[in-house]
């Protein structure tokens, strides 16, 4: 069932009056912002927009699947008073694949929720319930929802207490910004789990596979990659421990995948750090600061635009190198203290960089770092460069965060990621080295492939907010439960 909801903007200076209707689902909860800007010298009323958020399936999954632990569970404990720890069925438990499903079945208490931060951002993309789950645009603003602030920030607001309420049925939040915080214009507002990153916990559309490599063959402990809609590992030959990429086609409906192949056995067995994918075919090795090439038949190559199988650089190619079709992104910063820069090369001359490109401090910040990897999302163009536990989503061209990229990302150093362009969504493949019997399986991959993000829900607003220095700001929000 559809129901129709208003959104409105009236600035009170201009005249200016946008009415909107939102299509939504008929549904027990609803929430609904109201923002006002007001004139900070005379506190006139300046401006007012009113709007209904969706809440995202996250939550929705979130309830589901509190109701099924409390139905399935025989007994509750705690450890540590840090989470609640499962004692129920395991057999039963693993056949819905729920949130709480890891190694210890553990439910955790003590993570903010995704309705932890209300969110600014000045992304402006149509609201895709069925889908979206990740927050994304810059962000202007936040606030912590049960949190009263008075700093310096200059994005942080503050709870009002004397003007909020909780009554049943009814939840009423009003928030409040001065003129120094959460200056700019935005377009969404998402309550998320934090104020300026998304979450890698799947709640929704995870999936958990076991991978064996080819009879004879390894796995190492390196970042994988995603590759027109194959997964790519860097592994070894048993006997001989040569260098190989093994490759995987992930469209198989299982929970065990054998379809391995070896698609290069390398004549090397030196000990590497990374690895990328040519179009033609051929593959890079990194190890320090060299860069090491060979054709798919395993034979080292020259390095494109050099007469040797290898060279060296300055920079720390190990942790940031990408090929994106003929251009070729290779960190070239020579102290791990300064700002990341980024040198880019034509794939057949990996000598003379075209141009160079740095990225503030106050835009990834890794300073006193290395950094983790880069891989590339070819269905938006952008690059993702994965430092200090998160992914930074850049467009491809600015190297710069944009109103369409993702929010930066909790993640893990070895996973690949790629983008679901059916479903709109992020998708990380994180993989982990099984242990069992007091030692590791080398001859398997544990796999959770799983959509990134955690939002609790968002509004996109009938039109752009600025908010300037002169002004102060006043955000309401409305949440309705059972009130139709």
């Amino acid at each position: 069932m559809i129901r129709q909801s208003k959104a409105t903007k009236r600035n009170f200076l201009t005249g200016e009056a946008i009415e909107i209707i939102k299509e939504k689902p008929l549904k027990a909860v609803r929430g609904v912002h109201t923002i006002e800007l007001f004139d900070a010298l005379t506190g006139k009323l300046v401006e007012r927009v009113q709007s209904e958020n969706f809440i995202s399936k996250v939550m929705e999954e979130l309830q589901r699947q509190a109701a099924l632990f409390a139905f399935l569970t025989d007994s509750i404990g705690t450890g540590g008073g840090s989470y609640i720890q499962y004692s129920g069925p395991f057999y039963d438990l693993a056949r819905y694949n729920v949130v709480f499903q890891n190694p210890d079945m553990q439910w955790v208490t003590n993570s903010n929720f995704p309705m932890s931060w209300l969110v600014l951002t000045d992304y402006d993309g149509p609201e895709d319930p069925e889908n979206e789950i990740i927050m994304r645009g810059r962000i202007i603003g936040y606030a912590k929802r049960y949190s009263t602030y008075s700093g310096s920030d200059t994005k942080q607001g503050s709870l009002n207490t004397a003007e909020s309420f909780v009554e049943p049925k009814h939840i009423h939040l009003v928030y409040d910004w001065p003129t120094h915080a959460a200056n700019g214009t935005f377009n969404s507002v998402y309550w998320n789990y934090s104020p300026d990153g998304n979450s890698s916990v799947g709640v929704v559309g995870k999936k958990y596979l076991q991978i064996s490599a080819p009879n004879g063959y390894l796995f190492v402990d390196k970042q994988a990659r995603v590759k027109n809609g194959k997964l790519y590992f860097m592994g070894k030959e048993a006997q001989t421990n040569k260098v190989a990429i093994l490759v995987y086609d992930l469209n198989v409906q299982a929970r065990t995948i054998t379809n391995g192949q070896v698609y290069a056995l390398l004549n090397t067995t030196s000990t590497y750090d990374d690895f990328e994918i040519a179009p033609n075919g051929d593959i890079y090795l990194i190890s320090g600061s060299n860069l090491y090439c060979f054709g798919q038949n395993g034979s080292p190559k020259n390095v494109p635009g050099t007469s040797q199988t290898y060279r060296y650089y300055s920079g720390y190619l190990l942790d940031l190198f990408c090929i994106t079709g003929q251009d070729v992104y290779m960190e070239s910063r020579t102290n791990y203290n300064d700002d990341i820069k980024i040198n880019r090369y034509n794939i057949n001359d990996l000598v003379n960089p075209l141009d160079t490109k740095v990225i503030p401090r106050a835009t990834i910040d890794v300073y006193g770092n290395y950094c983790d990897g880069m891989q590339y999302i070819p269905d938006l163009s952008m690059v993702v460069i994965k430092a200090r536990g998160y992914a930074s989503f850049m467009d491809r061209t600015t190297f710069n965060f944009s109103k369409d990229t993702p929010v930066k990302t909790s993640i893990n150093a070895y996973s690949g990621i790629t983008y679901d362009p059916i479903k709109k969504q992020f998708i990380e493949i994180r993989q982990t080295t099984p242990y069992n019997n007091d030692q590791y399986n080398y001859t398997k991959r544990e796999v959770t492939i799983q959509p990134i993000g955690f939002i609790g829900a968002r509004n996109l607003l009938p039109s752009p907010v600025t908010k300037t220095n002169t002004n102060t700001m006043k955000l309401t929000y409305d949440l309705y439960i059972d009130s139709f």
